[in-house]
């Protein structure tokens, strides 16, 4: 017979004795996790990966106040003219770089049709061509490291 003890503490168990494979799926739940038990000291370096996060597991609600800082988030803002005539202008761009908004910085004749980003190349579209240079700033989420 065993006899329940309580929660089992870091010490009580060996080190590597217990790995993703000797866990059962949905074993370890949210709410079977302490407030505050999970720390960034206590994740080994490169352990979470994009591949073993579940696709719309991590919500707004999920995300702690202010755990989010500009430190953290890395931008880039591109300048794209359209010249008179055209209607497109690039810019380049990190590559795997997010478009996140835009605004114009020097004369917008026509409505802005897309915003695309192949490769490292990011190109505005305009609804007709430019009557006269159209110059935009593009900001970009630059991916992570």
């Amino acid at each position: 017979m065993i006899t329940p003890h309580g929660p089992i503490e870091a010490g009580e168990i060996a080190d590597d004795s217990v790995t993703e494979s000797k866990i059962a799926a949905d074993a370890v739940t949210e709410s079977k996790i302490a407030a505050d038990a999970v720390t960034e000291s206590k994740i080994a370096d490169d352990s979470v990966t994009e591949s073993k996060i579940a696709d719309d597991s991590v919500t707004e609600s999920k995300i702690a106040d202010d755990s989010v800082t500009a430190d953290k988030l890395d931008i880039e803002v591109l300048e794209v003219t359209v010249s008179s005539g055209a209607s497109t202008g690039t810019a380049t761009c990190t590559s795997g770089a997010i478009v996140i908004g835009y605004y114009p910085i020097q004369n917008q004749d026509q409505f802005v049709d897309s915003i695309d980003i192949s490769g490292t190349t990011l190109t505005v579209t305009l609804a007709s061509n430019a009557t006269a240079d159209n110059k935009f700033n593009v900001v970009c989420l630059k991916p992570t490291v």
